[in-house]
C-alpha cells in the first residue's frame, strides 16, 4: 500500500466517539457491539468507505485495544490486515489475522474481533444476492442454497493471492485519482472482484466451478463477440455475454479463450484500445490523452500507456502528437 492513508478520499467518520464509531460501522457492514480492553481507552476512529453497487471497500483504524461483536447480515466479507493484530471468529473458526491469512464471513453468521491499538484493516464487502447471482450465471444454474464460505484463508492459493493483488490495486487506483473514475471502469473492476472472490475462497459451490465445462458452438462466441464489439463504451458483464450467448459464462469463457486466443474481457481491451487509437489520430481542439484513456474504460494512465505498447508499439502520446503535427507527411 501507499504511504497515504487508503481511501482516505472517501471519509466516512474521524471520530473519538464510540457511538460515532459503532454507527459509522453499521454503513461498512453490521452495528457491532463494542467493548474497551483498557481501562483508560483513548478512541481515535477512522473509517473510509468507497461504496460501489454491490461491493464496498473500507479501511478501518481505532487507535484502541477493542473488541468488536459484529451481529448477522446478508453481507460477504474478507479482512485484509495492513498493520497491528487481529483474533476473529465467525462460524465457529478462530484466525489470527495477518499480512498473511484473512478471515472470510457468510451471510447470517455473526462475526467477533479483538484487535491490537494498532490494527489496520482493509475490507472487501459484497452482497451476497449478487454474489450468488454471479455465481449462476458462471455455472447456469440457480444456486438454490445460501452460499457458505470456509472463514480461514492464507495466500498459498494463486486465486488468493490474485484477489488480494487485485483488491489492493483497485485501493490504490482510487487512492491515486483525482477525479472520478468512469462508471464502465468501476463496474467491471466490481465484476472482477466478486468472479475472484469465488474462486478464491472455497465455499459450499466451490465443485461447480472445478468442474470443466463444455465446449459451445463456434455460432454462441460471435454472438459474444458482435456484442462487446458494439457494447465496448459500456460494462462488459457475464450475465449479458450468458444472455447474448445463451449459455453460461464459464462454457463460453472457455470456448472464446481456444477460438480466439484470449478471453471475452482481454477482447474488449483490445476492442477499446483500437477506439482509443482511432480518437488519438483526430482529437479536436480539447482532447488529452488521459480524457481519451478514460473514455475508452482505462482508469490507470500507466495501465494503458504500457497495453498501447504493446498492442501497436508506440505510446499513445505519439500517436497523439503525430496527429497535432500540422507539417506533412514525406513520402
Amino acid at each position: 500500500m501507499t504511504s497515504v492513508q487508503p481511501l482516505a478520499r472517501f471519509p466516512l467518520v474521524r471520530t473519538t466517539c464510540a457511538e460515532e464509531t459503532r454507527a459509522a460501522l453499521s454503513h461498512t457492514y453490521a452495528k457491532p457491539d463494542m467493548e474497551f480492553i483498557d481501562r483508560e481507552p483513548k478512541l481515535q476512529a477512522v473509517v473510509n468507505l468507497c461504496q460501489l453497487i454491490d461491493v464496498g471497500l473500507v479501511y478501518a483504524s481505532c487507535d484502541a485495544r477493542l473488541r468488536f461483536a459484529y451481529p448477522e447480515t446478508d453481507l460477504v466479507s474478507q479482512i485484509f490486515s495492513i498493520g497491528g493484530q487481529c483474533d476473529a471468529t465467525t462460524a465457529g473458526v478462530s484466525v489470527a489475522i495477518c499480512p498473511d491469512c484473512s478471515i472470510v464471513t457468510s451471510p447470517g453468521e455473526p462475526l467477533q474481533i479483538t484487535s491490537s491499538a494498532d490494527y489496520r484493516r482493509l475490507v472487501l464487502t459484497i452482497n451476497s444476492q449478487a454474489l450468488a447471482k454471479k455465481l449462476s450465471s458462471i455455472t447456469g444454474g440457480s444456486c438454490g442454497k445460501t452460499l457458505r464460505f470456509y472463514p480461514r484463508q492464507n495466500y498459498a492459493l494463486h486465486s488468493a493471492k490474485a484477489l488480494r493483488e487485485h483488491f489492493f490495486f483497485l485501493v490504490g487506483i482510487l487512492n491515486d485519482s483525482t477525479a472520478p473514475m468512469p462508471n464502465l471502469v468501476l463496474a467491471e473492476f466490481e465484476q472482477a472482484l466478486t468472479v475472484m472472490f469465488l474462486h478464491a475462497n472455497h465455499h459450499n459451490f466451490s465443485h461447480l466451478l472445478e468442474q470443466a465445462p463444455p465446449f459451445v458452438a463456434p455460432w454462441q462466441i460471435d454472438r459474444a463477440e458482435a456484442y462487446i464489439e458494439a457494447n465496448w463504451k459500456a460494462p462488459i458483464t457475464l450475465e449479458d455475454l450468458s444472455d447474448v450467448s445463451g449459455v453460461s459464462a464459464f462454457s463460453l469463457w472457455r470456448s472464446f479463450k481456444k477460438g480466439r486466443g484470449l478471453s471475452p474481457m482481454e477482447f474488449a481491451s483490445q476492442g477499446r484500445l483500437r477506439r482509443a487509437r482511432e480518437l488519438l489520430l483526430r482529437p479536436d481542439d480539447t482532447t488529452t490523452v488521459a480524457e481519451i484513456a478514460s473514455t475508452c474504460g482505462f482508469a490507470d494512465t500507466r495501465c494503458f500507456e504500457s497495453d498501447y505498447v504493446r498492442a501497436f508499439g508506440e505510446p499513445p502520446i505519439a500517436t497523439f502528437g503525430r496527429s497535432k503535427d500540422p507539417r506533412p507527411t514525406s513520402h
